[in-house]
């Protein structure tokens, strides 16, 4: 049989999805580069012409799926058709439900060993979400939604100072208090 060659941005893509998928399934530890190459139907060494490690592979994988997450987040976070105390409202919705879909994907993540990645991924998305946050504080604002006094210094608060909320409590319950933080900074209450 024929070995069928594909471009090599749309291979890595298959890797890093293949990679993703098992991860989930079988946690980091649980899955070996014979796992993907397998299940690709590839030799075991292709994934190595991509990447130099599983380790590495983890750090491409988490890459993709912040980059799809923040995408989406910040198509809602610009929704003008709704008011800033909606768009707010709905974050936290689709922080929720980030949550649960990719719960096999974060708990990988927050793996001591991963702490690295978990930093990056953290200082990528405040860094490209900051603009639109304040760009929402600064309308709600204006639209009477917010009463936010320091709009510049409560966005920054809110994005950095969540990673100060202790992590040994579940996902839920520390998006709740944060959800209760937000609210009260923005003038909700």
């Amino acid at each position: 049989m024929a070995r069928k060659t594909k471009p090599p941005e749309e291979r890595r893509a298959e890797i890093i999805q293949t990679a993703k998928e098992l991860f989930e399934e079988k946690g980091y530890d649980g899955t070996q580069i014979s796992d993907i190459t397998n299940r690709m139907g590839v030799a075991h060494g292709l994934v190595y012409h991509y990447v130099k490690s599983k380790s590495e592979l983890l750090d491409a994988v988490v890459e993709e799926w912040a980059k799809e997450i923040l995408t989406d987040l910040m198509v809602l976070m610009k929704d003008n058709a709704i008011s800033a105390a909606d768009r707010l409202e709905k974050m936290f919705l689709f922080t929720s439900d980030m949550l649960k879909k990719d719960a096999s994907l974060i708990t990988t993540i927050h793996q001591h060993e991963n702490e690295e990645i978990h930093k990056r991924i953290g200082s990528t998305g405040i860094k490209m979400i900051l603009p639109i946050f304040k760009e929402l504080i600064r309308i709600g604002n204006a639209d009477g939604t917010f009463n936010c006094s320091y709009p510049e210094e409560t966005a920054e608060f809110c994005l950095y100072g969540w990673q100060s909320i202790d992590s040994s409590m579940s996902d839920e319950e520390r998006l709740e208090k944060l959800k209760y933080f937000y609210k009260r900074m923005l003038g909700l209450d």
